[in-house]
């Protein structure tokens, strides 16, 4: 986590996550920001352009010549069947649902090819976009600041229990998404 190119990987990871794929940077994120407390601000910064500018990719993918390819990254993501409805939600909602986008767990990439297919204005997009980036990755940053040295001293005094759960975990999901 302290390579030299730990925080490019962290912004190619953010844009990739809201254009094509489907890991979240929080995953690299939270450990970079528990083992540089004082770059914190400056690793959401990071992703918060990073994202966004992902997100009109994705965006950019829905709309003419890409909606082929958009169409594969959520068939990707296992959002196919309930894709029409998040269009819907970017339909009626517009930038409400973009920005509440924040708060869920459903991959941001999503929503942004949602919106292009729903020919939402692209200007309104990338404001509702970049709200919404700042809500997730400054409460995350929060998050972590304020909890961060009490989850350094659980990770110190469990590290072994905790890398074997974490495997187990890792592995299971993987045996979930191959057998769905």
């Amino acid at each position: 986590m302290r390579h030299r190119f730990a925080v490019w990987v962290l912004a190619a990871i953010a844009f990739a996550d809201s254009s094509f794929l489907p890991v979240p940077p929080d995953l690299l994120f939270v450990p970079l920001a528990l083992l540089r407390p004082k770059q914190i601000w400056w690793l959401s910064l990071i992703c918060i352009v990073a994202a966004s500018l992902g997100a009109v990719v994705g965006y950019r993918s829905a709309t003419g010549f890409g909606a082929s390819s958009a169409t594969r990254v959520v068939e990707l993501c296992g959002y196919t069947e309930g894709f029409a409805g998040y269009r819907r939600l970017v339909e009626e909602w517009g930038v409400w649902i973009i920005i509440a986008k924040a708060f869920t767990p459903v991959p941001f990439k999503i929503m942004a090819i949602a919106a292009g297919v729903a020919s939402m204005n692209p200007l309104a997009f990338m404001v509702a976009t970049v709200i919404s980036r700042v809500l997730h990755f400054t409460m995350l940053a929060a998050l972590v600041r304020v909890f961060g040295d009490l989850f350094r001293l659980l990770v110190a005094s469990y590290d072994r229990p905790l890398l074997l759960i974490s495997a187990l975990v890792a592995v299971g999901l993987a045996v979930v998404y191959y057998l769905r």
